[in-house]
């Protein structure tokens, strides 16, 4: 087990049950619009990748709407993430130990800076992150930043905690450990993942075994 001492996390789909509030927005807006609902999985597809695809798809389904169709959802968005949605269990305990294990936390999402803000102060944990990168236009890629955030702590060994393919090959890109959350949107996405966990105390659970293990001489 890799003894890591930076763990990044995705948001969406690995911290934060994106489909309690996005699913509902998209689906309402387009109700109220008088536009055809598009079919669930073709929205929970879009959570992980970068807001401009997210909107580019709103603008492309909305016919004369198009131009309002992004602020529309994000409006109704913002309510639903306090009224609905949630953490995943064990979310905030889980890093809450690994930062008194010494570990560095990050958060590293292709969401925007909005919606990021919004989750992490709706549910109080900006704390838990030493830093959080978003997603604005122009921005590198997932693995361009996570390479950047890994060189901002000064380096170390790091794992990148996810649920979609995105995450999974930033990690590989960068030569950190991968690991995915059964919980998310990846499904057949987690069979790219080094380690797979059920649940976001497993990442704890490695932690402490690659501490029995150096104190066993085992090494990492």
């Amino acid at each position: 087990m890799v003894n890591f001492d930076i763990a990044v996390f995705d948001m969406d789909g690995t911290l934060y049950s994106t489909d309690t509030s996005i699913v509902p927005a998209v689906l309402e807006t387009f109700s109220d619009l008088g536009l055809p609902e598009p079919p669930v999985e073709d929205i929970e597809d879009l959570i992980g990748r970068p807001d401009t695809h997210y909107h580019m798809w709103l603008r492309e389904h909305a016919g004369e709407h198009a131009d309002t169709i992004v602020d529309a959802v994000s409006k109704k968005e913002v309510s639903l993430v306090s009224q609905r949605g949630y953490l995943y269990p064990k979310t905030r305990e889980m890093l809450e130990e690994l930062r008194s294990m010494g570990v560095r936390t990050a958060l590293l999402t292709n969401a925007g800076r909005g919606y990021a803000m919004m989750v992490l102060e709706t549910f109080d944990i900006r704390h838990l992150f030493d830093t959080v990168s978003w997603y604005e236009t122009g921005d590198g890629t997932k693995t361009e930043r996570l390479r950047t955030i890994i060189a901002e702590f000064g380096g170390g060994t790091a794992i990148m905690v996810g649920d979609r393919f995105y995450d999974f090959e930033a990690a590989r890109e960068v030569g950190c450990t991968s690991i995915g959350v059964s919980h998310g949107f990846g499904n057949d996405e987690l069979e790219a993942a080094d380690i797979v966990v059920k649940g976001l105390w497993g990442i704890v659970e490695i932690k402490l075994r690659a501490l029995a293990r150096k104190r066993e001489g085992c090494g990492d």
